[in-house]
């Protein structure tokens, strides 16, 4: 090869117009003059189907970005992901329902039915002028012609009149912490009906809000 400048070498028979040429190697004649030139077309590890932008790339199909990737559809938060449609916090993950009642003036029944074979929160808080009432629970319902297994806690707040007391609380409710129970007192066929009785001694419907969730 003659002592040519590179913009008069001849072009290239192998490679891509968006190639980039990277020299290897060179050879030179006994005058020190370069006669040979070694370079290879770098293409496809940039923009081919392993590359940057390629099917397994950066933004590829498989990328960090890709349908699979970090933020595809199947990745941490896409559809499918820890917090998509389908995750822990998505449309069919845990949720929980919540409710009111009004409560009359006088005492009565309100109550909620839940699923067999299943496990619940359960709570019911009313708080008004001067009085409160709460109530909360874990249980756990088999059958409904069964007890139902778990602990329940209430609480009536008695310093200022008793404008709204709880009267009563589910009676299905059996267990005893760290013992097993075999008891079978009668309860009915409707276990999985949660019945709480109420006394509104004020002149005026009150609101005492309910819900649960299931676990």
């Amino acid at each position: 090869m003659p002592n040519l400048p590179i913009s008069q070498l001849p072009l290239a028979t192998s490679g891509q117009p968006e190639s980039l040429m990277a020299i290897v190697n060179y050879d030179v004649d006994a005058s020190g003059i370069t006669n040979k030139i070694y370079f290879s077309a770098l293409t496809e590890q940039f923009s081919g189907s392993s590359g940057t932008s390629g099917s397994s790339g950066t933004s590829g199909s498989s990328g960090s970005s890709g349908s699979s990737g970090t933020s595809g559809s199947s990745g941490s938060s896409g559809t499918s992901g820890s917090s998509g449609s389908s995750g822990t916090s998505g449309s069919s993950g845990l949720s929980g329902v919540t409710g009111s009642w009004t409560v009359t003036p006088g005492t009565n029944n309100y109550s909620f039915t839940l699923d067999i074979n299943s496990t619940y929160n359960i709570w019911v808080i009313g708080n008004i002028p001067n009085g409160i009432i709460v109530y909360n629970a874990t249980v756990t319902i088999s059958n409904s012609n069964v007890p139902v297994i778990g602990v329940q806690y209430a609480w009536n707040y008695t310093g200022a009149g008793n404008p709204i007391l709880l009267t009563s609380i589910p009676a299905q409710i059996i267990g005893t912490a760290g013992a097993i129970s075999t008891a079978s007192p009668p309860v009915g066929t409707s276990t999985n009906t949660f019945v709480f009785g109420i006394q509104n001694n004020t002149a005026s419907n009150v609101t005492v809000n309910y819900g649960y969730l299931k676990i």
